[in-house]
């Protein structure tokens, strides 16, 4: 796919998410960008802001977005220019763009004395303002869907007051370049004694062919100093970087350094890093690290941040302390080919100050892929006349749906489109929002998409290794109810109401609601996900009923008695929900007689678990067929000398060889049985 064909998709992309979803242009272009640099630079996505004004110089402000860096102390705005046509944005233009954001800062008292207080600016400018966020920089990032005149990707180094601004430009051009790899780098090459004259000791351990390690002692102050200077890039492959790292562990890593920083290494793992290339220097007799290219901390980021925010601390003045600090350092050199497999595996096993569960590596979890095999096999009923039915695709790895169609001819291409519609899409980050919300937990829903879909991750984990055959096809048709719902709510606030502002915060607080009053006063009755399944929409009744709840959501979250000036920062709060949630509120009878029992609920996911466990079994049996007899009668070996395997596990491996030597086939259940113990002696080093 080149340049151009990219841009039209993702044009088209933004289309269906505005038609799909209701926002609006820049926020869902502001979404597509935000998703994409997760991966690159973010810590966390962009909140949706969008606010224009004028400031006391007449100036122009704007705002699209905002983000809170909690790992570098950074506070991100984004801009968004969105045009229609294919006009090239020159350096004039964007200077004069970036500028808005810019004016916005400057003019925060401005806007705190004439700015309407319910407008996302508003709330904004207060924290800031009130030092609710502990900011350290400022970064405005402009996103247009044309291109640059020239490769501009930043502008010089600017300050308001004494803390620093960088200016960041993302054209289309540059957006396709990342898009072409999710796990795309910009190069960076770091000289060790920028940052201190101290020197880094680093022997060689092992070497082979694509890998090579080495150990090191890095000084505190120059690990310090490095991740103020290029913060959250330094952890793009660090599984835990976007989860919450303020815990008991900091706390104990911070006393460290405030009143034992000499027994620091004593007391602390390490980091584990990788890297392109690094340069030894053993001009001087001993191996000293001199130079590392593209290093990557996929193991420490807690060590890290902790030892940065001690620098930053102005207060306690830690910087001496931290000059004696001495870090163990562990580094693999890696190559192209190999670095993606590597580092996932260096994440998933190496010692870390907080276990790394499975599911932080969540795309191959095999609850996305049992949603991703109902998703291509559960079909909507066919409506207005249609001869066929249609299916809501889950994009479990980002790009699967462009995947499926950039190759495809036109005729193909429409064909599938035809069969999976673009409205009709959705992906994990959306699941876990909306399963965060209709479980009642908005406030998580509205802390982001990272936060939301961690928090989802850990709950979900859990009910998979309780039994993860409720995930059925039932299942997966309430989650597209879900959405049905959501949809419709997201309507409703945008046409009927037109609230301008935390028109996500308004949904997940009205979804929340109705479900939590449903099951405070009808404990026996249901939303009737059948009657929507099967008209893919939600009834009058419920409509009725979301419009007068959505007003009531909105006035809850901008009560001028509310916890938080912020009102986005406010729906984030467990407090929020809780005040809300004790709210009296009455359901309509009309709505209350659409409520179905919940035996009758309860009778669809028995027939579907029913269907669920047939299907699992049988591909269990197929699955097993396909493995060789070799790999068995190797199992029995190895485990005659490792002896993992119970006398019931070796039992079960019997049957399996008697596939081949006796023609008897294992059940359905023994063979998942089996399945299961195949892989839990891979996991103990069975190499077949």
């Amino acid at each position: 796919m080149g340049l151009e064909e990219y841009k039209q998709e993702f044009d088209s992309e933004i289309r269906a998410s505005v038609y799909g979803t209701g926002v609006s242009t820049k926020a869902a272009f502001l979404e597509a960008a935000s998703d994409l640099l997760l991966d690159h630079e973010l810590e966390s996505e962009f909140q949706i802001t969008e606010y224009e004004g004028i400031g006391y110089r007449q100036h122009r402000l704007q705002l699209d977005g905002y983000v809170y860096g909690e790992l570098s102390n950074s506070m991100s705005l984004a801009l968004i220019d969105y045009r229609h046509d294919d006009s090239v944005i020159t350096a004039t233009e964007i200077e004069t763009i970036v500028k808005r954001a810019r004016f916005f800062l400057e003019d925060i008292d401005y806007i705190l004395n004439n700015a309407e207080e319910s407008s996302p600016g508003y709330g904004l400018a207060f924290d800031i303002k009130n030092n609710a966020f502990d900011i350290q920089k400022y970064k405005i990032y402009l996103f247009t869907n044309n291109q640059m005149s020239s490769r501009i990707k930043s502008l010089d180094l600017d300050y308001i007051g004494d803390i620093p601004i960088e200016y960041h430009v993302w054209d289309i051009a540059r957006l396709y370049e990342l898009s072409k790899n999710s796990a795309l780098k910009e190069d960076f090459e770091i000289q060790f004694n920028e940052f201190s004259d101290k020197p880094i000791p680093c022997l060689s351990v092992t070497s082979g062919d694509d890998y090579q390690g080495y150990m090191a002692c890095i000084p505190g102050i120059v690990l310090a100093k490095l991740y103020n200077k290029f913060g959250a890039k330094l952890l793009e492959s660090n599984v835990r970087s976007f989860l919450q790292i303020r815990g008991k562990v900091n706390k104990g890593i911070r006393n460290t350094i405030i009143k034992e920083p000499n027994k620091f290494f004593a007391y602390n793992n390490g980091i584990t890093c990788t890297a392109d290339s690094i340069v030894i220097n053993t001009s001087g007799g001993a191996p000293l690290l001199e130079s590392c290219r593209n290093l990557q901390i996929v193991n420490g980021g807690q060590t890290t941040a902790s030892l940065a925010f001690a620098l930053l601390d102005k207060k306690e003045k830690l910087e001496e302390n931290i000059e004696n600090i001495y870090v163990p350092m562990k580094i693999s050199v890696v190559t192209d080919e190999n670095s993606e497999e590597l580092v996932a595996n260096i994440s998933k096993y190496a010692n870390s100050q907080n276990k790394v569960d499975e599911s932080d590596l969540s795309s191959n979890h095999p609850y996305h892929i049992r949603i991703e095999q109902l998703s291509r096999t559960t079909s909507a009923p066919a409506l207005n006349g249609q001869q066929f039915g249609t299916y809501w695709y889950y994009e479990r790895a980002r790009g699967a749906y462009a995947q499926e169609t950039h190759k495809a001819t036109v005729g193909s291409k429409k064909t599938f489109e035809a069969k999976y519609p673009k409205n009709q899409k959705f992906d994990k980050t959306e699941l876990a929002k909306l399963v965060n919300i209709f479980s009642g937990r908005p406030y998580i829903a509205s802390a982001g998409g990272q936060k939301s879909f961690t928090h989802f991750m850990q709950e979900i984990s859990k009910a998979w290794d309780r039994d993860d055959k409720v995930f059925h096809s039932f299942y997966f048709k309430q989650l597209v109810c879900y959405k049905i719902i959501f949809k419709a709510t997201d309507n409703i606030v945008k046409t009927i109401h037109r609230f301008d502002s935390y028109k996500a915060n308004i949904v997940a607080y009205t979804l929340s609601k109705l479900f939590d009053t449903i099951d405070k006063c009808y404990k026996d009755k249901s939303v009737d996900f059948e009657y929507i399944w099967q008209n893919q929409r939600i009834s009058s009744a419920m409509h009725s009923e979301l419009i007068k709840l959505t007003k009531i959501a909105h006035d809850h979250l901008l009560d001028e008695n509310r916890g938080k000036e912020n009102v986005t920062e406010w729906a984030k709060k467990v407090e929020c929900w809780v005040s809300f949630k004790d709210t009296s509120y009455n359901l309509t009878a009309n709505f209350v007689d659409e409520l179905v029992s919940k035996d009758k609920i309860k009778d669809k996911a028995k027939n579907s678990l029913r269907d669920q466990v047939d299907r699992t079994e049988d591909a269990a049996m197929i699955e097993l067929h396909k493995i060789k007899f070799s790999v068995w009668t190797n199992l029995q070996k190895w485990n005659v000398v490792h002896k993992v395997l119970s006398p019931t596990e070796n039992d079960l491996v019997n049957c399996a060889i008697k596939i081949y030597t006796k023609g008897i086939f294992p059940s359905g259940k023994q063979s998942m049985r089996i399945l299961k113990i195949l892989d839990r002696a891979r996991a103990e080093g069975f190499p077949e």
